[in-house]
């Protein structure tokens, strides 16, 4: 269900540089939207009308290759924007946006953010910084879990990487829940070796399980596993 939603700009800070009368015609164009998990936000190859930023909860990015396999590029968090290339080069898009858990996201209109665009030169600015971020934690990401080390290996960045992104819970639960098979896409696996990876994790104390939830109980044992030859 969407609702109008008044003042938006304390997720977006790359708003901050908007006129007064710019921020008011954004927002007053905005929307909210609640997803409940599992629901697509927008799909790969489409042209969008929107830009997106989450407020609550987390998306994934995929594509699918040539030979029809699914393959995760990006889990994306609270701040975080989707939509910034398509609705500036009015391409469709390259991924398909899909909620992991129940989220709300704000919509944000193309023509106004085009408008800001033109005519704010410091706006402008900040949005041509937000993808030298992005390239900036796609780098950062790779180096948690780069292809050319062991599974395991991996697998053990992948949790620091989603600990650090997502943070936790009072009592130590990742705020992130990923499924065993979004966790195989993202590091080229099956589901079933996830599973296993995970369960001796667990049997060494190096984290607890329930369902689809983690609890990482000694972040110097992962750190130590990806430092080892």
């Amino acid at each position: 269900m969407d609702n109008k939603h008044p003042y938006i700009g304390k997720q977006l800070n790359y708003l901050k540089n908007l006129t007064a009368i710019e921020k008011k015609t954004l927002f007053d164009s905005s929307t909210l939207i609640k997803l409940k998990k599992d629901q697509v936000v927008f799909l790969e190859k489409e042209r969008l009308k929107e830009l997106y930023s989450i407020h609550k909860g987390a998306c994934k990015f995929t594509f699918i290759d040539d030979k029809g396999k699914v393959h995760i590029t990006k889990i994306l968090g609270k701040g975080d924007v989707m939509g910034r290339r398509s609705i500036i080069t009015n391409k469709g898009a390259l991924v398909t946006a899909t909620a992991i858990s129940d989220t709300i996201i704000y919509s944000l209109n193309k023509k106004n953010m085009l408008q800001s665009l033109r005519n704010n030169n410091k706006f402008c600015q900040d949005v041509l910084k937000g993808f030298i971020t992005d390239a900036e934690d796609e780098t950062e990401k790779i180096s948690y879990f780069e292809n050319s080390r062991k599974l395991k290996i991996r697998l053990a960045g992948l949790l620091l990487y989603l600990s650090k992104k997502f943070g936790t819970e009072k009592k130590g639960w990742l705020n992130i829940s990923l499924k065993r098979k979004d966790m195989a896409l993202i590091l080229g696996t099956t589901s079933e070796y996830i599973i296993s990876l995970l369960s001796d994790f667990k049997d060494k104390n190096y984290l607890n399980l329930q369902r689809d939830k983690i609890k990482i109980n000694s972040t110097e044992a992962l750190i130590a596993l990806i430092n080892s030859k």
